[in-house]
């Protein structure tokens, strides 16, 4: 059970404005959990590391796979650990997945150079995964069955604001959700990241998951004020 924590100001407010939404838009109070569960799902993809949505997070994490990679590469050199790269690499990394030791400047190789081409090559299949965990949340969320987050176009309405190296991952296999109706604001929805290792103690783990149902709380506020407006 995950304790989820907001200041009762706070649940009033959102309890306000989602009766005011389900009124504005005639449907009933419970229905607009899921607007809440999106929400949720949104800042559930935030917080998987690397924290943050945007481009410029999925470049820098880019950038510091392959660091890593290559420096895992020349610390087996210099100190004559055997395996392919990809053994090499799982071998040299700490409980927050990075490679945390470091090779001489000047080194004197204790076994052969890994072939660069295949050095390469698995960078490139580890940069391919990145965003893969946050997506998970994503597509849970987008997921969710309901006329409330359909566009005009009777379409799924997609959540705003994630990158390119997140999307490329958002498929339906990857996070599922089942809305549990019932009255009033007893309805819920279970959110489900299909992503094997978004639960691992690197990604949404160590309070990152209460946290981040704390601010989809709060943030879903904004959203509904949006969506009031809209139907104004």
């Amino acid at each position: 059970m995950i304790k989820i924590t907001i200041s009762p100001a706070q649940r009033r407010k959102l309890d306000a404005e989602m009766k005011e939404f389900a009124k504005r838009a005639g449907v009933a109070v419970g229905d607009t959990v899921v607007i809440l569960a999106q929400s949720c799902a949104k800042e559930l993809a935030r917080k998987v590391q690397p924290w943050g949505l945007n481009q410029g997070t999925g470049e820098r994490f880019m950038q510091s796979i392959a660091k890593q990679v290559h420096k895992a590469a020349k610390y087996a050199v210099g100190n004559g650990i055997d395996g392919e790269i990809q053994d090499v690499h799982a071998k040299l990394r700490n409980k927050k997945g990075q490679v945390d030791v470091d090779a001489p400047k000047q080194i004197n190789p204790k076994r052969e150079w890994f072939i660069s081409g295949k050095v390469n090559y698995y960078i490139k299949q580890q940069q391919a995964k990145a965003g893969k965990a946050k997506a998970g949340w994503i597509a849970a969320g987008e997921n969710i069955s309901s006329p409330l987050l359909l566009t005009s176009k009777n379409k799924k309405r997609k959540i705003k604001g994630i990158s390119k190296w997140i999307r490329r991952h958002v498929k339906e296999p990857n996070g599922t959700a089942k809305f549990n109706r019932q009255q009033g604001l007893s309805s819920s929805v279970a959110l489900t990241n299909k992503v094997d290792y978004a639960y691992s103690v690197n990604n949404t783990n160590k309070g990152y998951v209460a946290s981040s149902l704390a601010d989809g709380y709060k943030r879903s506020v904004t959203v509904l004020r949006k969506r009031i407006k809209e139907l104004s």
